[in-house]
């Protein structure tokens, strides 16, 4: 598929030069189309097009597993990140005296369902950023024996840092803890197999890199976990006998179909069927090399602008597909108004800029962002 017939598929580039995927992406057309379609069946047929609704969501069950490498039992599909990560958070065994460790640049998603464990005697650890780096030397000095969990972003969402997952899960296996991450910043726009890198818990949601629909999103529970994971909430969908509407004995089913209890957000599964399939029939491996090529030419035109890159750039390794910089002479607000006011999309995060392009952009459109910036 060449670019053009790509960028075709993003409305969004009729007008905009859109560099704010990490925040919340446009969707593309066949993301609407499909929740559309959706819509429509329901309109026209009721009931009568939900006939086929449970194949549908096997279908997207097993479609979401092969995006990640993993199986279709360990993926349950749910409405947030937060919603992911308290699924883990309120269903591990926490005993008082346990501790876990976050980092201090999370979003606060992935800050406050572990906060909250501390009204049952858990402690809450923060790992520094240093230079805006989560080291995993101090990700390690803060463990003890009673170090439970590390939760961390597969990318940091207001330095662009890519956190090195797999040197975490080697540590926290060898220390007896797990590993569950916020995959939102990094999923879409760079890789990720849990069959490669064994990450124990890994929640998302569709909207930012993915190209998805809010309120469409999913957490993988590595599948010997599934069991030590109590389902805090339940309901008529996580049972093996569902559809035996007058038998309140069933068992709860062995999958992450367990930790579903009601109905599905369905046009949200829509799109994010339609999602994924997109990014798989471009190719993810081609999606992030085209992504840090992108910022390659990025970081150059801002070191050529004078402007102060505070996302980690000097190891390929750490980077991902969001850019941090600030400009010496010029307020960073006053900069994102201008460069809204030419419909250069942006956000700020704090004091920095955050320029967040995907694969469909174009050098085009990161030289409209640096035609704004004082020479």
């Amino acid at each position: 598929m060449t670019l053009d017939r790509i960028r075709d598929l993003f409305p969004v580039t009729q007008r905009h030069a859109y560099l704010n995927h990490a925040a919340v992406a446009p969707l593309p057309r066949p993301v609407v189309e499909a929740m559309t379609h959706y819509l429509t069946e329901r309109s026209l047929s009721g009931s009568e097009a939900l006939s086929e609704w449970d194949d549908s969501i096997e279908e997207i069950r097993q479609l979401t597993a092969r995006f990640i490498g993993a199986h279709r039992d360990e993926i349950t599909f749910t409405g947030s990140v937060s919603h992911g990560l308290n699924i883990v958070a309120a269903g591990l065994d926490w005993q008082p005296g346990d501790n876990m460790i976050c980092a201090e640049t999370e979003f606060p998603a992935n800050v406050y369902p572990w906060i909250n464990l501390q009204r049952r005697g858990v402690e809450v650890r923060f790992a520094p950023a240093r230079d805006n780096r989560i080291l995993v030397e101090d990700v390690a000095s803060l463990m003890d024996s009673r170090t439970r969990l590390v939760a961390v972003g597969y990318v940091e969402f207001a330095t662009g840092y890519r956190n090195d997952l797999g040197a975490l899960a080697s540590l926290c296996h060898e220390r007896g803890a797990y590993l569950c991450v916020d995959g939102i910043q990094g999923l879409g726009a760079l890789q990720l197999n849990v069959a490669h890198t064994p990450v124990d818990f890994l929640a998302t949601q569709a909207a930012k890199w993915m190209l998805g629909p809010i309120g469409a999103g999913f957490l993988y529970v590595r599948r010997d976990l599934l069991s030590r994971l109590d389902p805090v909430m339940t309901g008529w969908r996580a049972v093996v006998d569902r559809d035996n509407y007058f038998r309140y004995d069933s068992s709860l089913r062995t999958s992450g179909e367990r930790f579903e209890p009601g109905s599905l957000n369905a046009v949200g599964l829509a799109g994010l069927q339609a999602a994924i399939e997109l990014l798989l029939s471009v190719g993810l491996d081609a999606i992030e090399d085209r992504i840090l090529t992108l910022t390659d030419l990025l970081i150059g035109g801002l070191q050529k602008h004078g402007c102060i890159i505070t996302t980690p750039i000097v190891h390929r390794c750490e980077r991902s597909g969001i850019v941090c910089f600030r400009h010496p002479e010029v307020d960073s607000l006053v900069l994102v108004e201008r460069l809204r006011a030419v419909d250069v999309i942006v956000s700020m995060r704090g004091e920095v800029i955050r320029v967040s392009p995907h694969f469909y952009n174009t050098r085009a459109d990161l030289e409209r962002l640096l035609a704004v910036l004082p020479a």
